[in-house]
């Protein structure tokens, strides 16, 4: 019994299966090298986060970044706050520069802090990363959310959100 030859619409769609089958690796691929790429531009400000290298955590900024300083939940009826100081801020957050500022003037690192994220989740999109993880203490957990951009070739943080909850 002889085959007939595939139609012309039959053998577009087996050319167009064969071919994403060929490169589904190589988009996994590249999704798992920009996704490691992101972790690691992550890691590299956390590691200068801790020891207050401002200079490299300010590199780590897009020049169009922006970000919510963190703020502590408080309950229901507790004092009135400043608004201006919990609205989005350009460059990076005025808290986070605060910080090493006063960290730096104690002499005592580095590292000033241990920052190790828990729960670590880096997604990423095209040259979009979000990245969420805790950072745990005793008495508070900090959730952070950082938006990075990749830029010429380079991880940036577009936008970094904080957020505390009292324990």
């Amino acid at each position: 019994m002889d085959e007939q030859p595939p139609a012309s619409g039959q053998m577009n769609r087996r050319v167009a299966l064969a071919a994403a089958v060929a490169l589904a690796p190589a988009v996994s691929t590249a999704a798992e090298d920009a996704r490691a790429s992101a972790e690691t531009a992550l890691r590299a400000f956390l590691h200068a986060f801790e020891n207050d290298d401002l200079a490299t955590m300010e590199a780590a900024f897009a020049p169009d970044a922006n970000g919510f300083n963190p703020v502590v939940a408080s309950a229901k009826g507790g004092p009135m706050r400043d608004l201006d100081a919990y609205r989005r801020k350009p460059g990076m957050p005025p808290a986070m520069r605060e910080l090493v500022e006063a960290t730096l003037k104690t002499g005592s690192g580095p590292p000033y802090r241990k920052l190790e994220p828990k729960d670590l989740l880096v997604q990423t999109d095209g040259q979009m990363a979000l990245c969420t993880f805790h950072l745990e203490a005793p008495t508070n957990l900090a959730r952070r959310t950082i938006v990075l951009i990749r830029r010429a070739g380079a991880w940036k943080i577009l936008h970094i959100h904080a957020s505390n909850v009292q324990l």
